[in-house]
Order: structure tokens, then sequence, then C-alpha cells
């Protein structure tokens, strides 16, 4: 299963909109990396943030496309060389193909280590005999090549969120240099795998 990435921010600050009903720059950096910064006519600082926005956003999609054609690739070549059928099938179905010669085996082994919730029934779509080794391990190849790319991507999401981050304390230090006293970021990984970023910034009144 996939993990559900989540991002929290708690924002502790007095004058989030400094009385006025704009938004503030701190804000806006939060929401498109440099846009805070622009408005403050600090074309440089935006222009650094909204590259590098642009860049791993463009390398992110890139990852995840990539990822599904190679996907795509790797389940055709199975429907090919190993009989499958595709419905309803989960990434982990694609693993055990990749490390069994046939459903049987993959029954077999599991059976022998009493690991019971772990077999596919037999005669509902589940099974699987590839035609050669040779062809297994070119679709372990694949599918292992899929999933180095949606872990990228992953990774990239991670550097997204950082710039946001960044920008939007950019953002707030340019405004409110004076007045802050301090600023930690911590990070929270929860019992179900998901994380959060709390961010917390201290200003003086």
């Amino acid at each position: 299963m996939h993990k559900k990435k989540s991002l929290k921010f708690i924002l502790f600050m007095g004058l989030l909109f400094g009385g006025s009903p704009k938004i503030h720059p701190m804000v806006k950096s939060a929401i498109l990396p440099g846009w805070g910064e622009s408005s403050m006519q600090n074309t440089k600082r935006a222009r650094i943030f909204r590259l590098t926005e642009i860049t791993m956003l463009t390398a992110c999609i890139s990852s995840y496309t990539f990822s599904g054609i190679k996907a795509k690739n790797y389940e055709s070549y199975a429907v090919e060389h190993a009989g499958v059928n595709l419905m309803g099938k989960d990434h982990k179905y694609w693993v055990d193909m990749g490390n069994y010669s046939s459903m049987d085996d993959h029954n077999d082994e599991h059976l022998r280590f009493r690991d019971i919730d772990d077999l596919y029934p037999e005669n509902e779509g589940w099974d699987w005999t590839w035609d050669s080794d040779k062809n297994k391990t070119t679709f372990e190849t694949m599918r292992i090549g899929s999933d180095k790319l949606a872990l990228r991507g992953k990774f990239i999401i991670g550097g997204l969120i950082v710039n946001h981050i960044v920008s939007a304390i950019d953002a707030l230090y340019l405004t409110r240099l004076e007045k802050i006293n301090s600023i930690s970021m911590i990070p929270i990984i929860e019992r179900d795998g998901s994380y959060s970023v709390s961010l917390k910034i201290g200003l003086d009144l």
C-alpha cells in the first residue's frame, strides 16, 4: 500500500496580516515560493525560489510519468510471458511475480512457513507462470526501474515542501527581521508511516 503523505504547518505568529487585508508576504511564499519576496521587490531572491520550484516540479512530474510508463511496460510484459490477468493487482503482487516462477511456487513456500494470509487463491485470476527464468529476471529489472523513479518522485516532493518552508521563512525574515526571536522546524513521524513538519516562529510583539 502506498503510504499517505501529509504536511501540517503549525505557524505561531502575531501580526500574520499586519492589520492589513492584504496577504502577508510570508503566506504568499508559503503558497508559491518567491511570491512574497517578489511583492517586496526582492526580485533576485524571488527568482531563486521560483527557479528551484520549477526545476523540482518538472523533475517530479517527469519521475512519476516515466515510472507510470515503465509500470505499464512491465505489466504488459507479464501478460505476454507469464499469462497474468491485470485486473485488481496491487504492487505486492508484482513484487511477488518477480520473486517466484509461478503462483504455486509462491504459495508452496508460504505454506512451509505457515504464512496463510499471503496465499493467493487458485482459479480466481491470480495465477502466473513464467515461461523462462530470463523473462522473470527481465520483468523484475523493469519493475525495480519503475519503483526507483517513483521513489525519486517522493524525495523531490520532500524538496518541494522544504522550498516552500524556506521561502516562507525568508519572506518573514525580510518583513519582521527585528521581531523574530526564535525559529524551529520539527519533523514528526506518525505510527502509520506518514509524516508532518511542525514549523514554529516566535515573534516579539
